[in-house]
């Protein structure tokens, strides 16, 4: 059975499951559906359609499905979806998509820290964490395992890569491979404890590395790169993974700050 404070404003039509509990002054609209054990903490806004997964927790103040802060919307009808088991703490904001049904995606198991915003159109990967005070413009990707720390602010269209690793108050403007860590807004070479933590095998940290090396820290112009790592690295899922990461850049990459070699 779900407890419900009777100062909480839930619109008919919401959609709430079993076992969940609502704060006081927390608002759900109409359009809302929540799963099963879900909390949803005091003043917590919860509008558009927005659908919120079984197990996640919701804190303080924040602000869920809103419209986004784009000039070209005009009321499409757009969504947002937050994953099962995630964590959004005090005052985070997640805006909905812009054009007709377009969506905002926070995958499973993410932990969004205190103050982040999440801009319209935003693909967040299972396994996430963002921490305090990170912007994020619309239409940011981010990969699987990744781990954002606090006050990083991500241009609008940038990827950020599976298991990459951003220092504190990073400003990111291009594409983060995965694999990679970025600190003094510059690749500085692997995520080492990240990918040891993911129980990744010597050889394959070892390709990883060299990929990053090569791709970023070499000075290789991207389809060079790409053609050094397919041509000398050994053909594993990580490595293919990481090309088909080059391939799909429409930022360009992020690298070291080291200059460019001749070709």
């Amino acid at each position: 059975m779900s407890n419900i404070d009777s100062r909480a404003a839930i619109e008919e039509g919401a959609i709430i499951g079993k076992d969940v509990t609502v704060s006081p002054f927390a608002f759900i609209g109409k359009n809302v559906k929540i799963g099963d054990g879900c909390f949803i903490g005091p003043h917590v806004v919860l509008t558009g359609n927005t659908t919120i997964g079984k197990g996640t927790k919701i804190h303080c103040g924040a602000n869920i499905g809103d419209e986004p802060q784009d000039v070209h919307y005009n009321g499409q009808n757009s969504f947002t979806e937050i994953g099962e088991n995630c964590i959004i703490r005090e005052y985070v904001t997640i805006h909905r998509g812009v054009e007709e049904d377009s969506c905002t995606r926070v995958g499973n198991n993410v932990m969004l820290m205190a103050f982040v915003h999440l801009g319209h159109n935003c693909q967040i990967a299972d396994e996430v964490i963002i921490a305090n005070a990170s912007l994020l413009a619309g239409r940011v990707e981010v990969g699987r395992h990744a781990f954002l720390s606090g006050m990083t602010m991500v241009h609008q269209f940038c990827r950020i890569g599976a298991l990459a690793m951003i220092g504190g108050g990073m400003k990111i403007t291009q594409d983060v491979p995965p694999f990679s860590i970025v600190q003094d807004n510059a690749i500085q070479g692997i995520n080492a404890v990240g990918l040891r933590r993911a129980n990744w095998n010597a050889e394959t940290i070892l390709a990883i590395k060299n990929a990053i090396k090569i791709a970023c820290l070499e000075g290789y112009s991207r389809p060079n790169a790409i053609e050094k790592i397919k041509n000398e690295l050994p053909d594993l899922p990580e490595v293919r993974a990481f090309v088909e990461f080059l391939q799909g850049t429409k930022r360009g990459l992020l690298t070291g700050n080291l200059p460019v070699v001749s070709d």
